[in-house]
C-alpha cells in the first residue's frame, strides 16, 4: 500500500480512537491502537524504502519482523517492544472477556510512542 494510503488509513483510526471511551470502550481503542500504528509504522518502512510499498507487513509479524531485519533503522528494538506491548494487550481484551479501562490508557499511550517515532521518518 502506497505512504498516502497507510496515513490516510491511520488518520481514519485515529479520529475513531478519539470518540471512544476507555472505560466503556476499551476493546476498540485497543484495537484501533494496534491497527493504526500498523499502518504507521509500514508507512515508515516503505519511506526508508526497507519494505517495498507493495509489499506490507500485518500487524501480528510487525514486532519480529523489525527486530529482524532492523527496518526501523535504532529504533527498531524500541517500536519491536512497544508493537509486541499492544499485541499482548489484545487476547485478554479484544478477545477475551478482559473490560479495562487502564488497557486502554495502556493502548492510547504506546500507541502514541510509535506514531511520534514514525512520524519521525515520515516528515
Amino acid at each position: 500500500m502506497r505512504i498516502e494510503f497507510h496515513l490516510r488509513k491511520m488518520q481514519r483510526f485515529e479520529r475513531t480512537i478519539a470518540k471512544l471511551d476507555d472505560e466503556d470502550d476499551s476493546e476498540t481503542i485497543i484495537e484501533d491502537c494496534m491497527l493504526a500504528a500498523a499502518h504507521a509504522v509500514n508507512a515508515a518502512m516503505h519511506k526508508l524504502a526497507t519494505v517495498r510499498e507493495d509489499k506490507d507487513i500485518r500487524h501480528n509479524m510487525l514486532s519480529g519482523f523489525i527486530k529482524k531485519e532492523k527496518s526501523l533503522n535504532d529504533d527498531s528494538g524500541q517500536i519491536a517492544e512497544l508493537l509486541l506491548q499492544l499485541e499482548e494487550l489484545r487476547p485478554s481484551f479484544v478477545y477475551g472477556k478482559g473490560e479495562d479501562k487502564d488497557a486502554a490508557i495502556l493502548a492510547r499511550g504506546t500507541y502514541n510512542k510509535i506514531r511520534e517515532v514514525c512520524l519521525k521518518y515520515l516528515q
